[in-house]
């Protein structure tokens, strides 16, 4: 393979709550002030990403950053020591709070877009941190993203900083961008989409990402005009509570798979894409347009099925690749999406040759599901040996932070403990000791 797609998981963090602070998320909404589970939300996502390294394929972990960000709440005007400015916030701005303590960086694929080398004019990788200020809860989080990457890919990277922090650059990152390609990943289409504002809109769900802040990308990172693509997401769907692309249509080499409502224009706009995508690569694309009667958009959204991970397993042979599709538990208890799963698998037509359920209970409670909880990193080959080999997931690597989630996670958090100045001591001592273990790890490499 010319270019192998790596993937970037962010674990769950020792104060995953539900807040109720994601705009137009309707899990996010419907979960508000319920307790959650830390423990089991980050286990979940740890046996997620050693599903997708038990396949072959390249695996890394973003381990959590400190919670409360105590300088967040300082620039609020809450001073004093962190259990004074914690004790105050929950007295008075009990978003504010939740912000701080919030652990929504485990969905990493939101976190920036990232570009491989070969897409871009200038022949390096393009990496951007987004500036997701369209919440509460995340705006502050590009800063800790930029660093963990430059420490992940430490070579051969253009680290840009965020957009301007302006309503009009509102950047919500990989979320609401796909990748195309050839199998081996040689010729590459970007698809940005964005949302607008419009008389069809549900005026509860602002759309979160821009058509400005996609151009804004496309020409930091030096795409080729000729194989990017803007598509404007359907107010339909904005409204069914789809506040990012990739809970309506997702992607993997030369499979797209959409919702006959995910796109303004879809057809046609696909209809180009696909054009263009045999011009380049000399082969069709597969693409799967799944209709309302087939699956519902508000089905689509209670199961999640298009924030499902598709991997081509590394195990296999070159010359028969095949595709896995990873679905959160959700779509197996629903009919509608049980029975497009099978249609899908059996359609010799389509590359899909596998099915694994895995249960994600508390990221899907707050709006996320597989795809949700990675960032895809699409690298040369030859580059690959670059990435640092100690945030890469293997057995010894599962064991040693499954061990410390399980002795220094809470099981059990509720809006009202996070009012209680004891807690910031219980979250930055867990995530001491994650990190111990992962340097005690590195320490053997």
């Amino acid at each position: 393979l010319m270019i192998v797609e790596a993937n970037v998981d962010s674990l769950v963090g020792p104060t995953h709550h539900f807040s109720g602070l994601g705009v137009g998320n309707v899990a996010s909404q419907a979960h508000r002030a319920q307790p959650s589970n830390p423990k089991l939300a980050a286990l979940e996502g740890l046996r997620k990403a050693a599903l997708v390294a038990s396949f072959g394929v390249p695996q890394y972990l973003w381990l959590p950053p400190i919670r409360p960000q105590l300088e967040f709440l300082s620039q609020m005007g809450f001073d004093g020591a962190p259990s004074e400015q914690v004790s105050a916030a929950y007295q008075s701005s009990s978003a504010g709070l939740s912000a701080a303590y919030s652990s929504a960086f485990m969905w990493a694929a939101n976190a920036a877009t990232f570009s491989p080398a070969r897409d871009c004019r200038d022949a390096q990788a393009h990496f951007t941190p987004a500036n997701l200020l369209s919440s509460w809860h995340r705006g502050s989080e590009a800063g800790e993203r930029a660093t963990e990457m430059q420490q992940l890919y430490p070579h051969g990277l253009r680290t840009h900083s965020p957009l301007p922090a302006v309503f009009p650059l509102r950047d919500e990152g990989a979320a609401n961008h796909m990748r195309l390609s050839d199998p081996l990943g040689e010729t590459g289409l970007n698809i940005f989409v964005h949302g607008e504002f419009t008389p069809e809109c549900d005026v509860r769900f602002m759309p979160r990402h821009t058509l400005a802040a996609s151009q804004a990308i496309a020409r930091l990172h030096q795409l080729d005009p000729q194989c990017t693509f803007f598509l404007q997401q359907h107010p339909a769907a904005i409204a069914a509570g789809v506040f990012h692309n990739d809970v309506i249509a997702t992607s993997h080499e030369n499979l797209l798979i959409y919702h006959q409502f995910a796109f303004v224009d879809g057809e046609s706009e696909i209809d180009r894409v696909a054009d263009q995508f045999e011009r380049k690569t000399g082969a069709p694309l597969v693409r799967i347009d799944v209709g309302e009667a087939e699956l519902s958009l508000s089905e689509a959204v209670a199961c999640y099925f298009f924030n499902s991970q598709i991997i081509t397993p590394q195990s296999g042979s070159a010359e028969q690749p095949r595709m896995v599709l990873i679905c959160p538990e959700q779509c197996r208890m629903s009919g509608q999406a049980r029975r497009l799963i099978e249609r899908l698998l059996n359609d010799p037509a389509i590359p899909l040759e596998e099915v694994c359920y895995v249960s994600l209970a508390e990221s899907m409670s707050g709006g996320g599901g597989p795809a949700c909880l990675r960032l895809r990193l699409p690298v040369e080959v030859d580059q690959l040996s670059q990435l640092n080999p100690g945030c890469r997931v293997d057995r010894a690597l599962e064991n040693a932070l499954t061990e410390a989630i399980e002795l220094w996670y809470p099981d059990r958090l509720e809006l009202q403990d996070l009012g209680n100045p004891e807690f910031v001591q219980v979250a930055h001592r867990a995530v001491k000791a994650l990190r111990e273990r992962l340097d005690q790890l590195r320490n053997t490499l």
